[in-house]
């Protein structure tokens, strides 16, 4: 993901968003406001007049596909309205929204089968920690237990189309090695340039940031590439792509570092305060963010020595902010 791909084709967008509201006119309930001047630099308008914010709902499908277009160009293209669902083309296959399920039509029969993907927004802060209301608590049992029992399964063709590799075989042919941080990792062909970068940025800060220093000192080893599910999971993990990696310290320091490891010494494992996790620094976490790589340090569930490129959910982040 580069840099100038957070510039975002606003006249379009409002005209799409235009179709996908309700019969009423309205939005979904999550909407946020863009400033005025954050939609004179998405519209790359040099004047100064004052443009009236817009209202953008990041839970929109055609948001949603919008960004997916936009952060894999060359594999996803041709956002339209396709038999009443918004669609997109991957390599000339049609996938249609479905709810979040991202379904070929030949499945949209057997949608009830398949869970929907997560496109929630990349936050641009750790979430506050907070106490959770009987009901919620219900719910995020009823959420684990869904997954420990392997009920959460969503359609995997979805990504294969991306990133190919739909067997063991295919995805050790294509992989390939690199160094990252001082540790041999391997990785999808795909994210080497942006690794690459990723890391010149991260060795660059840590010449002058002493936090980053130690930070970098204390990486005992890093993993990427691992033919797997998730664990507690009917779904592959973005491992199994070379999509994911993380980066073992030597010494956690006393500190939780993922939340199924913390639910054996904490009842509400959700709310170990941030202080007892595991801490990457924060500007090693933002350089990852800039190159689209989100942080499971900011997750319900999570996972504080994890990183999976995933370009769309810092796009639709981006789109969530309010100057």
């Amino acid at each position: 993901m580069t840099r100038g791909r957070e510039a975002f084709a606003l006249p379009m967008i409002l005209i799409l968003l235009q179709c996908a509201a309700g019969p009423n006119g309205l939005m979904a309930d999550e909407e946020v406001q863009v400033s005025a001047a954050e939609t004179s630099t998405r519209t790359n308008e040099k004047s100064e007049s004052t443009v009236k914010p817009v209202r953008v709902d990041v839970s929109s499908p055609v948001v949603i596909l919008d960004s997916l277009i936009k952060s894999y160009p060359g594999k996803m293209t041709s956002l339209e309205i396709r038999n009443g669902d918004w669609s997109v083309l991957i390599d000339g296959r049609v996938f249609y929204w479905a709810d979040g399920r991202m379904l070929p039509v030949e499945e949209l029969e057997n949608r009830d089968r398949y869970s929907k993907y997560g496109f929630r927004p990349n936050p641009p802060e750790v979430p506050p920690i907070r106490e959770l209301n009987p009901e919620e608590r219900e719910r995020i049992s009823k959420m684990i237990d869904r997954r420990e029992t392997r009920q959460d399964a969503r359609f995997p063709a979805f990504m294969t189309a991306l990133w190919g590799m739909e067997d063991f075989d295919s995805a050790e042919k294509t992989v390939v090695p690199i160094d990252f941080l001082g540790h041999r990792i391997r990785i999808h062909p795909d994210l080497v340039d942006v690794l690459a970068t990723v890391e010149t940025e991260i060795l660059a800060a840590a010449e002058s940031d002493v936090e980053i220093g130690s930070w970098l000192s204390n990486i005992q080893s890093a993993g990427a590439y691992n033919w797997r599910e998730i664990a507690g999971s009917a779904n592959r993990s973005l491992h199994s792509f070379g999509i994911a990696i993380d980066l073992v310290p030597g010494n956690y320091g006393g500190k939780q570092a993922y939340w199924r490891w913390a639910r054996d010494f904490y009842e509400d494992w959700w709310a170990v305060p941030h202080e007892d996790r595991y801490q990457v620094p924060d500007n090693v976490v933002s350089i990852f963010e800039e190159h689209g790589f989100t942080w499971g340090g900011k997750w319900f569930l999570f996972d504080q020595i994890h990183f999976e490129y995933r370009p769309e959910l810092v796009d639709l982040g981006r789109l969530a902010r309010v100057d």
